[in-house]
């Protein structure tokens, strides 16, 4: 299991608020925490949770004729937010996702990303040290966490 940003390719959005008006670029950032992501959108995402702040996210993957299942498993989860369809994004303001970019579906937003200067991360009523803003899409959700750290592993 691997956990971290894989890909460098980022998208980024000036938002207003930066200090002395400059403005802060809020980005969505490929994030492949497992080998052998495949180009392919997720078909949709499964959540569970629990009462000591964690939450697994189980997702399906069409190979050909095989499905394969990704599992997330999010630790101190400081926040959940889910959104049918995979247009959902109230969370980010990033208007521009990366795409998949190869294969029949190289134009389908990229499954996994991880949100760089994110405004929703920075309203937290608390600060919030070394929490990351995840961005999971498929063809039916969106859903976005706030929390420490995610490991991923195929099923």
């Amino acid at each position: 299991m691997v956990i971290g940003v894989e890909h460098l390719e980022h998208t980024k959005v000036a938002l207003k608020g930066g200090e002395m008006g400059e403005p802060i670029l809020e980005t969505a950032v490929k994030w492949a925490p497992v080998a052998e992501l495949p180009p392919v959108a997720c078909q949709t995402w499964r959540l569970r949770t629990d009462d000591d702040f964690e939450l697994e996210l189980e997702g399906d993957f069409l190979v050909g004729t095989a499905t394969r299942t990704l599992a997330l498993k999010f630790c101190g989860v400081f926040a959940v937010a889910a959104h049918e369809d995979m247009g959902g994004k109230s969370m980010t303001s990033a208007t521009h996702l990366p795409t998949i970019g190869t294969g029949a579906q190289a134009e389908y937003i990229y499954p996994l990303m991880k949100v760089e200067n994110s405004r929703w991360l920075a309203s937290m009523p608390v600060p919030i040290r070394d929490f990351s803003h995840y961005l999971v899409v498929s063809l039916t959700c969106t859903v976005e966490v706030i929390a420490e750290c995610a490991v991923a592993s195929w099923r």
